[in-house]
């Protein structure tokens, strides 16, 4: 009788509990959930990247915060060491900040666009995307090459090095067209 009551006592504790595990929750956190940790080594430097970590890339990683998925570049000092190490500036650059070579380079249709209009040329494609003030400037240089059929590096010297707009450094190296003339014939009938 006594071990009935028990058993009563431990079912009766147990039955508010039933729903939650029926629905694949369980009661308390799992062991491994929340915040995680992060050990630092005294004497190394630790380093913060803005991005997904390669765990995260790979698919392995559920939603969350991790030690590689940090609010943007941190400089970390060690207690045992005077030096400063922050992360290197290449790695936190979002593709706006890249060098306009890189930036071309990671478009393909872009960089094989340039390479066409640079074929016979004596510039190379560093030299070819050095001095613009954006990407779209370097965009409606090369088409304004290729519609007018000029040499891009000439449009380059004329815009780059001399300094003119685009649409002056078209005008200046178009060949001028000559006026077109229109020949009328006329016969005058003759008399016998």
């Amino acid at each position: 009788m006594r071990l009935s009551r028990t058993l009563m006592l431990i079912g009766a504790l147990a039955l508010p509990a039933l729903p939650a595990a029926a629905q694949g929750k369980a009661l308390g956190k799992p062991a491994g959930v929340g915040k995680p940790t992060t050990t630092v080594v005294k004497g190394a430097s630790a380093t913060a990247t803005k991005g997904k970590s390669a765990d995260a890339k790979a698919g392995t990683l559920v939603k969350g915060n991790s030690a590689d998925h940090a609010k943007g570049p941190k400089s970390t000092t060690s207690t045992d060491t005077t030096t400063d190490t922050t992360v290197a500036a290449s790695d936190s650059k979002g593709r706006g900040q890249l060098p306009l070579g890189e930036k071309i380079a990671l478009n393909g249709t872009l960089k094989a666009r340039l390479d066409a209009l640079l074929v016979g040329s004596t510039l190379t494609y560093d030299q070819a995307t050095t001095g613009w003030k954006n990407q779209g400037q370097l965009v409606a240089a090369m088409n304004a090459a290729k519609n007018n059929d000029l040499s891009f590096a000439s449009l380059y010297t004329e815009i780059i090095t001399n300094g003119k707009s685009r649409e002056d450094a078209v005008l200046f190296l178009k060949p001028a067209t000559p006026p077109t003339t229109v020949t009328v014939t006329t016969t005058t009938p003759t008399t016998p």
